[in-house]
Formats: C-alpha cells, sequence, structure tokens
C-alpha cells in the first residue's frame, strides 16, 4: 500500500524541478521548507489552505500561495487544501457559512422558494461573518489535527519497528 507521503513525493514537482521553471521567483520558491514534506511544514499548509479554501473568494489558490511563502508552509499540499472548496462543495460550504452568519447576526431565513438573488445579494455581510469564523476555526483545527494524527503515525511505526519479528 501507497504511503500518502510516497504518494504525495511522486505527484508533486521536486524543489529542482520548480528552481529550475519558476523565473524571478526563484528566491523565493527555492526554499526547502516549501517543498519539505514535514509535520510541521505541512500542518501549515493544510491550515492556510483550508482558511483560504472557506473563504468566498475567486482568487484562493494565489492567496494561499502568498500565505504559504510568508508562513513557510509547503506550496504543493497548500494548493491541495485550497481544493477543498471546488465546484462541487461550494454550495454546501458557503451555505453552511451563509446560516452561521445568519445566526450570528440574527436574520431571518426565508424558504428556499422565496430566495432571490437580489435577497441573496443583499445578505453578502451575513456570508462573510460566517465564512471568516469558519474560516478561523477550520485553519486552526486542520493544523491541531495533522499534528495529532501525524505524531500519531510516527509513535505507531516507532512502535512496530520495535517488536520482535515474530510477533505483528
Amino acid at each position: 500500500m501507497l504511503m500518502p507521503r510516497k504518494l504525495l513525493r511522486r505527484v508533486i514537482p521536486d524543489r529542482e524541478t520548480v528552481h529550475q521553471r519558476a523565473g524571478l521567483a526563484r528566491r523565493w520558491l527555492g526554499e526547502d521548507d516549501l517543498w519539505h514534506l514535514g509535520r510541521r511544514s505541512v500542518a501549515r499548509a493544510v491550515s492556510v489552505g483550508c482558511f483560504w479554501a472557506l473563504l468566498p473568494l475567486p482568487i484562493q489558490t494565489p492567496l494561499a500561495l502568498l500565505t504559504a511563502i510568508f508562513f513557510r508552509a509547503n506550496l504543493p499540499v497548500t494548493v491541495v487544501a485550497v481544493w477543498i472548496s471546488n465546484p462541487l462543495t461550494m454550495a454546501p460550504l458557503y451555505g453552511t457559512g451563509f446560516l452561521i452568519g445568519a445566526y450570528l447576526t440574527g436574520t431571518p431565513l426565508v424558504p428556499l422558494d422565496e430566495m432571490t438573488l437580489k435577497w441573496l445579494g443583499s445578505r453578502l455581510p451575513e456570508l462573510w461573518a460566517g465564512c471568516i469564523l469558519m474560516s478561523i476555526l477550520g485553519a486552526l483545527l486542520s493544523y491541531y489535527l495533522v499534528n495529532t494524527l501525524w505524531r500519531f503515525k510516527v509513535l505507531r511505526n516507532r512502535r512496530n519497528r520495535n517488536q520482535p519479528i515474530g510477533k505483528a
């Protein structure tokens, strides 16, 4: 079975490939932390990706990449994490954000058949309030979840290595 780390190493380009093709951005994109598949850089990458994925913006990926460079997070993992919000998941994610924002602001909801584009357009503050809250919570939770799962995996691997060969 192919482990996620091995699969990511096969799929994502290495630092040297990007360094050769990057042109002017070579200085920033050639940093080791941006390509290293370590616990901290991957946890930061998932956190940055989740943060931007949960905001209703059309330019999530470039913003996530700039943020990943600033926080020295793994760039390929950041791009994958941003695509949590894709055309299939946008309606549930942003609908949930709107419901949370409407709850926080006390906005009364109307039945689905009475919703119009004009009504939705006048409710952008509720959408943003809910999405910003989801974005911050998603970034924090994803960071700690990746860190915790990574540590459990390392401990399990270490425990399995230390067992005698005859026992499984």
